[in-house]
């Protein structure tokens, strides 16, 4: 009967654990997937090459290098856990990295930058809004260009990885806890690990604190400019370009607010665990929590910015895939028709030559007819065209009220304006 009874326990290890990997597995595929995604989709669109833009697609970078580490290698170390012995004394180390030191030693570096660029990105992106909304009319606004975007995202990653590689050798100072079902710090007996632990907290503290003091400035002049709307006090073209600029905020706000979060429990959980405050229920639910914090921010985006989400409806359809392919079909049917109508040309050259001269007039005013209907057709897709991309109201690089000066930045309305006069004559 005893043997029976840990046989049962053994399986039933066995089977939590398979299915705790898969959870987190599945979690760190979907959150790659769409975070890359939304790189791709900022990368490949000259329309989202702006700074904000830039920064987001930094931060999901990060995230997914984190949810490969955190999703993907713990799922997989957790359903590749089924060694009786381990199950029975709830063994803690890297298994099955163990074994091997490299994947031990990359795993930590890659995590280690990863987070420190997603968090030093969100610190940038609080800063990139605060001028965006409250400093755009000062000489603040040079901050909010592509270059200082770029050359920004880049410094996250290299401070990241200087702090990485102090922190991985000469031994990894943070891994797979498999007693805490979870990636975490995995000793603090050393003065290496206490000194490491507490520069991440130093620099997590400073970069949250940006972040908020920025959101602060950021909603008390959101609320400011709400209530002068609300009056009448603002000209209509101001007023929708400041809630464009106000819906990107929110884009960063809450994912902010969702990384301030994640910081607090990863930095927490150690000692709740060791003062016996967390058991394994709820160790679990804190690190799907991790994951789904790391994997949600595509949404959040997709919820507040109309063309992210347009964007994303394309890549999720294949819509570009699919009009390449149906070109192709088109071109390839037309040329299979001129090959043809060769053919017949010999045959009807005699025929067509005595029509000519009495059809004269009538195929000149059709000629003249189908050319008006197609200006007029190129003429509405110029016009959809302008109102998708809505260039007066729709920039993430910052808002004034003074309608004046807006227009010295508006170089693609004035040669929209152009080419829409050019249509018309």
């Amino acid at each position: 009967g005893g043997g029976r009874y840990d046989m049962d326990n053994l399986f039933d290890g066995i089977a939590s654990n398979f299915a705790i990997g898969l959870v987190y597995m599945s979690l760190g595929v979907l959150g790659i997937v769409v975070n890359m995604g939304t790189v791709i989709m900022i990368v490949m669109n000259r329309v989202y090459r702006l700074s904000a833009y830039t920064l987001m697609a930094n931060i999901a970078l990060a995230d997914s290098v984190i949810l490969f580490i955190t999703g993907v290698a713990c799922g997989w170390s957790f359903v590749e856990r089924d060694d009786s012995f381990r199950i029975a004394t709830n063994a803690t180390l890297l298994f099955p990295f163990e074994e091997h030191e490299g994947p031990r030693y990359v795993l930590s570096a890659l995590h280690v930058s990863a987070w420190m660029a997603a968090l030093l990105s969100y610190a940038l992106l609080g800063l990139n809004r605060c001028i965006a909304i409250r400093y755009y009319g000062t000489r603040a606004k040079a901050l909010n260009r592509m270059p200082v975007a770029i050359s920004g995202s880049l410094a996250t990653w290299a401070i990241g990885m200087i702090i990485a590689l102090t922190g991985t050798f000469p031994s990894a100072l943070m891994g797979i806890r498999q007693d805490m079902f979870t990636w975490s710090f995995l000793e603090f007996n050393h003065k290496r690990s206490l000194w490491f632990f507490i520069a991440l907290l130093t620099l997590n503290l400073l970069a949250i604190s940006g972040q908020w003091i920025c959101s602060i400035l950021v909603l008390l002049k959101i609320r400011y400019v709400k209530k002068k709307i609300s009056r009448n006090k603002l000209n209509q073209n101001s007023a929708n370009r400041f809630r464009k600029q106000a819906k990107l905020t929110f884009q960063f706000f809450y994912p902010s607010l969702l990384c301030t979060l994640s910081s607090v429990v990863l930095f927490s959980k150690p000692f709740l665990f060791d003062h016996g405050l967390l058991n394994r229920t709820i160790l679990i639910i804190l690190h799907v929590i991790w994951l789904v914090n790391h994997t949600c921010n595509p949404f959040i985006y997709a919820y507040f910015n109309d063309r992210m989400r347009l964007t994303y409806g394309q890549l999720m359809t294949c819509s570009q895939l699919r009009y390449e392919i149906s070109k192709r079909r088109v071109s390839h049917t037309f040329t299979q028709g001129r090959h043809t109508s060769r053919r017949s040309n010999g045959q009807k050259a005699n025929r067509m030559s005595t029509r000519s001269t009495r059809g004269g007039t009538t195929r000149d005013g059709n000629f003249v007819r189908n050319s008006l209907q197609m200006q007029s057709r190129d003429f509405e897709q110029l016009c959809e065209f302008m109102m998708r991309v809505n260039p007066f109201y729709d920039s993430s690089e910052g808002w004034r009220e003074s309608s004046d000066e807006e227009e010295e930045d508006r170089p693609m309305s004035r040669e929209l304006s152009v080419r829409a006069e050019r249509y018309t004559r």
